[in-house]
């Protein structure tokens, strides 16, 4: 009888183990690595969106991410697991994950979802390259697809928002297609101190300016408009 209880204790003591190592493998950093906007997949690190979850033994989760002004800001909140459901919540707000790969996943429901890992993937930034001071109609020259929509500083990919662009550049002619604006509209632009500079009659609505600007590794920079309302696109040659 004492070695039948003593096996029953030990065969206790071993599943409650292994049930706290499972819990266990919840707890510590996890970094969001991805976000998935309906299939486009894009790597928060490169748009300045940085988010970490660190999860406590006792229950609490300390999350640090940007605030308003893009400054890191931590919060405190709670979380909870039921069976292989994870439930992060912060200012009462729930986000409820399940375990992928190792990875903890967040689907949103409407088409978005946010992966984060236990290893941080660093992702590259986009960083414009320098004016080409002595670009001549040659550099200009070709079809040309936007890669690259920056939005005060974030840069992603154009597609995202609808704001695929294609150019066409013939001599300093410029023809669009894309942006919400754009159906093969050709601007007669002019080359000045080495960028094509398009200004609208005053009886044109569409668009007040064009601008563009060829890079020193090859990439056009593509100012739509003026002032605060600008719409600037970096775009690729096409193959």
């Amino acid at each position: 009888m004492k070695k039948l209880f003593a096996v029953a204790l030990a065969l206790v003591m071993l599943l409650s183990v292994a049930a706290f190592a499972e819990t266990a493998n919840y707890t510590g950093i996890w970094y969001l690595n991805e976000i998935d906007f309906g299939g486009t997949k894009l790597a928060p690190a490169a748009m300045g969106m940085e988010m970490t979850f660190d999860l406590k033994d006792d229950g609490t989760v300390s999350v640090t991410s940007p605030d308003e002004e893009g400054q890191m800001k931590e919060s405190i909140g709670a979380w909870t697991l039921e069976g292989e459901v994870l439930t992060v919540t912060v200012d009462d707000e729930p986000m409820v994950f399940s375990l992928v790969d190792g990875n903890l996943v967040a689907d949103s429901g409407d088409g978005m979802a946010m992966t984060f890992g236990r290893e941080k993937v660093e992702a590259e930034v986009y960083v414009p390259a320098e004016p080409k001071a002595d670009a001549a109609e040659a550099d200009y020259a070709g079809n040309w697809t936007a890669t690259q929509l920056d939005m005060d500083g974030m840069f992603i990919n154009p597609a995202l928002v609808g704001m695929d662009t294609t150019a066409v550049i013939e001599g300093t002619t410029i023809t669009l297609n894309g942006a919400f604006l754009f159906d093969n509209e050709a601007f007669e632009a002019e080359l000045k101190d080495g960028k094509l500079v398009y200004a609208a009659n005053p009886d044109e609505v569409m668009v007040s300016a064009i601008s563009v600007q060829a890079l020193e590794d090859g990439a056009l920079k593509l100012v739509i408009g003026e002032g605060e309302n600008a719409m600037c696109l970096y775009l690729e040659k096409a193959e």
